[in-house]
């Protein structure tokens, strides 16, 4: 009974040894790849997870970066609910230096009309904001290279406008 007691103990503590040694032996695929992950990204399986406002294979980027560009867009305007024009248009997107923060403006309107946003992933939002008495606010995507861009504006006494871009970058 005691043989059998022996037995079973080393088996046991075989069993477990054998366990934690496969499992020490693992390689760390962060380590054995040489995986530097940047601004404050952590490796993990051997691929860089990135702090918030960061992306890429070594959380190398900006999330705003990626907007940062010229668009050529077409341009569908309507006010009042009534389309007024639907034209070509360049549209400027500019990365701010923060992480989430751009700003835009149609080329080939005004430079007086530049709008803030911000970035997240491939969305932007566009909080309300006034400019000469006009209230704009919208939202949009980068999408397989394709801007949508949707920006609303009203301004006294009871005008709105409508206007969405959407455009290749350039």
């Amino acid at each position: 009974m005691k043989r059998i007691a022996l037995l079973t103990t080393l088996c046991l503590a075989g069993l477990f040894g054998l366990i934690t040694y496969l499992s020490a032996c693992k390689p760390d695929p962060c380590v054995t790849r040489n995986v530097q992950c940047k601004n404050n990204g952590i490796c993990r399986e051997g691929d860089c997870i990135c702090s918030n406002g960061y992306e890429g294979d070594s959380c190398q980027f900006r999330v705003n970066e990626k907007f940062d560009s010229y668009y050529a867009c077409i341009r569908t305007r309507l006010i009042n609910d009534t389309i007024v024009d639907d034209n070509d248009d360049t549209l400027r997107v500019k990365a701010m230096n923060d992480k989430f923060g751009i700003t835009f403006w149609s080329v080939r309107d005004s430079l007086v009309e530049v709008i803030n946003g911000t970035a997240n992933g491939n969305y932007i939002t566009i909080p309300e904001m006034t400019i000469l008495d006009k209230k704009y606010w919208g939202n949009g995507s980068l999408n397989k290279g394709v801007l949508t861009l949707t920006v609303y504006a009203s301004w006294p006494p009871f005008n709105s406008s409508k206007t969405t871009y959407v455009g290749y970058k350039y």
